[in-house]
């Protein structure tokens, strides 16, 4: 026997999972917790406290840094989140965390910012996350040492025939050109946002 009236409910339920579903794949997919600040801290200042700041970003305020970045931000980059590091009461740096697509799945890293002569300036990146078969190698402070002192103005090309300015960890060209585009992206962020 076959009811109209409760098929046409489970498919409507079934629809409404799914949805929901994506919705929430969709969601968690833009999210980049900082999932070791302590570690990280101790590691890249020595010591400090941080506290936690959220930031929308206009309309006026996204089409500049997509004219710097010279691509559109993703869309559910309408709010950045970064993290002042201090010690004491003075502000040693700041640190945000940016989720960039690598050849197998998302790339979580952390990029801490100082103030250097001529603007911010990355002072480390590390991978706190990520799917790569060249794990080792993307972690390496062969590849990511490369970032360490670059600024807004650098070009952060990655290769390994010798046309970048910097040379992929191997066995990961594609993830290491995505690190370098996350630590990029969020540098003219921060450097948008009046360096706050």
């Amino acid at each position: 026997m076959r009811t109209t009236g409760s098929s046409s409910l489970s498919w409507s339920f079934a629809y409404s999972v799914i949805g929901l579903l994506l919705a929430a794949s969709a969601a968690s997919a833009s999210l980049c917790v900082w999932r070791q600040p302590d570690a990280d801290i101790a590691g890249i200042f020595g010591s400090g406290s941080y506290k936690t700041v959220f930031t929308d970003i206009s309309d006026s305020l996204n089409l500049k840094i997509e004219k710097r970045l010279g691509f559109p931000l993703d869309p559910d980059e309408t709010q950045f989140k970064y993290f002042p590091v201090f010690r004491g009461t003075k502000r040693i740096g700041t640190v945000m965390t940016h989720a960039g697509k690598g050849q197998f799945g998302a790339i979580e890293i952390v990029t801490a910012v100082v103030s250097g002569d001529s603007g911010p300036v990355i002072k480390e990146v590390r991978v706190q996350r990520d799917r790569e078969k060249a794990k080792a190698a993307l972690r390496s402070k062969e590849f990511l040492g490369q970032l360490k002192g670059m600024s807004v103005n650098d070009e952060f090309l990655i290769s390994n025939d010798g046309s970048g300015l910097r040379t992929a960890a191997p066995g990961a060209e594609k993830a290491s050109q995505a690190i370098a585009t996350a630590a990029r992206k969020l540098l003219i962020v921060y450097d948008e946002l009046g360096r706050p």
